[in-house]
């Protein structure tokens, strides 16, 4: 018995992750900054938060390596 299958057209286009990497950067220079002026305060420094700024760069940074080389920047 032949079984009757859904053949769905998508067409995605892997290469073209310029907006993806523009936004991953813009999210990991703000993080960066927030990391900076917590560091600059001086006062009792609050590592749990800081630490979670650092985990929230490496992802992003992570994802970014992950992504295929972009053709549009």
């Amino acid at each position: 018995m032949a079984h009757a299958q859904s053949h769905f057209g998508i067409s995605i286009n892997i290469n073209h992750t310029g907006l993806l990497r523009r936004q991953l950067i813009s999210e990991i220079t703000g993080l960066e900054r927030q990391v900076h002026e917590l560091k600059l305060q001086g006062q009792g420094v609050d590592f749990s938060l800081m630490a979670s700024y650092q985990e929230l760069i490496k992802s992003r940074k992570d994802l970014m390596k992950k992504l295929p080389n972009s053709w549009c920047w």
